[in-house]
């Protein structure tokens, strides 16, 4: 038992990431796809729906509250595209530090992957059946 007054210190979920929670992903799958292309708030939400991440105009605030912290954190750049119809567009680019970042990414999710082979893998023994992992989608 902690002595009164001191607190216990929890470790970071990872580097990437150093909250006490686990993170809802969002840093990694921007940096991704910008990765793989440039893009501005609205379509990168878009991309996101594309592979499985829900998130909704309501969420674009977190969205655009994330791209910003990340900007401030090198990890991304940004500047106006005035040339298009319609209004103004911030677009978004991956720096070399986003890149590195991506990569400390991916490897927490390796590792995160054989972690939970290998829960399910054990809960699949004791339960002695074998099944199938579902996909469950929210109703939209």
């Amino acid at each position: 038992m902690p002595k009164k007054g001191k607190q216990t210190k929890v470790k970071p979920w990872c580097n990437c990431y150093p909250a006490e929670r686990p993170p809802r992903f969002l840093r990694p799958f921007l940096l991704l796809l910008l990765r793989e292309r440039e893009g501005h708030g609205y379509e990168l939400i878009d991309r996101m729906r594309e592979m499985g991440l829900e998130y909704s105009i309501q969420d674009a605030g977190y969205v655009y509250r994330t791209l910003r912290s990340m900007e401030k954190g090198d990890l991304i750049t940004s500047q106006w595209d005035t040339e298009n119809a319609g209004p103004a567009k911030r677009v978004y680019a991956i720096t070399p530090q986003g890149v590195g970042m991506l990569r400390e990414w991916a490897q927490t999710f390796e590792n995160l992957k054989v972690s939970l082979e290998a829960f399910l893998e054990t809960y699949e023994a004791m339960e002695g059946e074998v099944h199938a992992p579902k996909i469950i989608k929210k109703a939209s």
